[in-house]
């Protein structure tokens, strides 16, 4: 027994490390600048010390006056979130046009974030910035345009959660975000940066491929995580966890070729092959008597 918690331990503190050491603070960050991170937004004052403090940013080649529509009209079973919309817009594909019954806002006027979760809007100036804020007033979501020049724009959105409630119901996706929102809005904002540049918007069949195989490529670390508690042997499971951990990362922030993510998760299955391939072979071993069975032809007398 006090292998087996040892061994959980371990794997614990590889799959705390890889997140909070790693992935967390790259994807909280992802194409934004020091600069960026640092700077005050607005709807910072609704919640000034945040547990989850996200800032992430992209390029569009497009004016603040061709990207706000965009923005404005985002929203659940509205215009969509231009992203992973089996996800988080009920299957419903989202917008590729401008869609002029949600152009006009208010203080006040409610945006569905998701079913059932709706954000009030506290704050906008057109071709500057929104700000959305949760009904318990705790949260919210700034998404903000900043010139570069005069056909570059500087898209920013910012995410300040409180501290979570981990007696609520709600804990559940409150994690689940925080592991998983660093994706979505990669994709949201790369979704409004395709469409305000009218550039090709892609295949969902091949956006889902590549979610699948990250998701294949986690799945084996999670597997590998198990081989580690429960097999005899820790150096090969130790060696299969720490390499599936780093290629799920890698390909998850790095976002290469689809031919790449398939490569990568063939590898991580691979390496998931050899680890419970030796596992295997180590109990077929320490079941062996030590002398050996007799082998063909030969005479146990």
């Amino acid at each position: 027994m006090s292998r087996y918690v040892g061994r959980l331990a371990l794997a614990l503190v590889i799959a705390l490390a890889a997140y909070l050491v790693v992935y967390r603070p790259l994807q909280l960050h992802w194409g934004a600048t020091r600069q960026e991170v640092a700077r005050a937004m607005p709807g910072d004052d609704i919640q000034p010390r945040p547990i989850f403090n996200a800032t992430r940013a992209i390029t569009i080649k497009a004016t603040p006056e061709q990207v706000w529509p965009w923005l404005v009209q985002i929203g659940y079973k509205r215009a969509g979130w231009y992203g992973y919309d089996w996800v988080d817009n009920a299957g419903i594909a989202s917008a590729t046009r401008i869609m002029p019954e949600w152009q006009h806002i208010q203080v006040g006027d409610t945006v569905p974030i998701w079913e059932g979760i709706n954000f009030r809007v506290a704050a906008f100036e057109p071709n500057r910035y929104v700000v959305w804020q949760s009904p318990s007033g705790r949260d919210s979501m700034a998404l903000a345009l900043y010139p570069v020049d005069e056909t570059h724009t500087r898209l920013v959105w910012r995410i300040h959660n409180a501290p979570y409630l981990w007696m609520s119901g709600y804990i559940v996706a409150q994690l689940f975000a925080d592991l998983a929102d660093g994706i979505a809005v990669r994709e949201n904002l790369l979704g409004i940066k395709r469409r305000a540049e009218g550039a090709p918007l892609g295949t969902p069949a091949m956006l889902y491929l590549e979610l699948a195989l990250w998701l294949a490529a986690f799945a084996g670390f999670l597997v590998a995580e198990a081989g580690l508690v429960v097999g005899r042997d820790w150096i090969r499971p130790l060696l299969v966890v720490s390499a599936t951990a780093l290629l799920a990362i890698g390909l998850i922030l790095m976002r290469p070729p689809i031919w790449v993510d398939g490569l990568a998760t063939f590898c991580v299955f691979m390496g998931l092959w050899w680890m419970y391939r030796g596992q295997a072979a180590g109990a077929v071993r320490r079941r062996t008597p030590a002398g050996g069975f007799p082998g063909p032809g030969t005479s146990a007398g």
